[in-house]
């Protein structure tokens, strides 16, 4: 290895890992915005076309290492029936996540979760049609199970931009029309990028201006 590629690999190192005040500290929330994009993946149709979505989440450390996030979002499918036509499934859910902080005191975060969600959705036949059973609307409300993965960075102590890939299981086989035969239940892929803004109590903007005036002189 090169002494250019072993320094940029430390520097690197440094950067991800460097101590300070902790970026997901006992007690920080943050609230904030996001855009999604979603797509079918297993069972019903095969057709299927991104679609973008929208919410507001937030998030809490309840330990330093120990995370609770959650959103309420609109995610839309959009998917191509057996006539050829496009169709869109509206859903609307909200969803709690748990899950690790990795790297609790860097400028990066890597979150790792579980989570499950409710919603409610637009139960669709493969021809786009309202799904009805013995002449009875098919139930609109469905649970998801949600395994899945967040990359944080953190601008500074207030804002932060997030990466979150989620692999939703859904409970139904109507979200993109229901293949005969086929007993699976639909699941998509969402992806969303978040914005955050973060709230803290008196005494820690206290300690936090403290520690960095220590550091200023420690500079000195």
């Amino acid at each position: 290895m090169s002494k250019t590629s072993f320094y940029s690999i430390m520097i690197l190192i440094l950067v991800i890992t460097f101590p300070g005040l902790s970026q997901t500290r006992t007690g920080k929330l943050g609230i904030g915005v996001d855009g999604s994009l979603q797509y079918m993946l297993g069972a019903g149709t095969t057709n299927s076309s991104p679609a973008f979505g929208g919410g507001i989440n937030f998030s809490y450390s309840a330990l330093e290492n120990f995370g609770i996030r959650g959103n309420f979002c609109f995610s839309p499918l959009i998917w191509k029936g057996e006539d050829g036509i496009s169709y869109s499934t509206d859903i609307m859910s909200l969803n709690l996540y748990a899950g690790s902080d990795l790297l609790p005191n860097s400028t990066f975060n890597i979150f790792p979760f579980i989570g499950g969600g409710i919603a409610v959705f637009s139960p669709r036949d493969s021809r786009g049609r309202q799904v009805f059973k013995d002449g009875i609307p098919q139930p609109n409300f469905d649970y998801h199970i949600i395994p899945g993965l967040c990359l944080d960075w953190f601008f500074n102590e207030l804002w932060s931009a997030s990466l979150m890939g989620e692999y939703v299981l859904t409970n139904s086989q109507y979200y993109a029309g229901r293949v005969d035969n086929n007993t699976t239940k639909d699941s998509f892929m969402r992806v969303s990028l978040q914005i955050r803004y973060y709230f803290f109590d008196p005494a820690f903007i206290s300690k936090m201006l403290d520690a960095q005036r220590d550091r200023t002189k420690r500079s000195k």
